[in-house]
């Protein structure tokens, strides 16, 4: 996907990302102008964590910095937002 793709997806999203979505954003095959993805986990366990991505914006010449924070798994999958296997 494109950066302005991204960053419609994370927004699309309220910056609330979890189950296969958190995949696919934070792939890099699929989004090969990532150079930077960086965690941070919340304090406690309610609390959300935070994903930072730098990518290069589409014209190559610049940088985006991204952030969403992480949906726990149960929220994701009680949303049918993880693929049942």
């Amino acid at each position: 996907m494109y950066t302005w793709e991204m960053i419609d997806f994370i927004n699309q999203r309220g910056r609330y990302i979890g189950g296969d979505d958190l995949l696919k954003i934070i792939s890099q095959e699929e989004n090969p102008q990532i150079k930077l993805i960086r965690y941070k986990a919340g304090e406690t366990e309610e609390e959300p964590g935070i994903y930072y991505i730098e990518a290069k914006n589409d014209s190559g010449e610049g940088i985006e910095k991204l952030w969403f924070e992480t949906m726990p798994y149960k929220e994701a999958e009680a949303k049918g937002l993880v693929k049942k296997k």
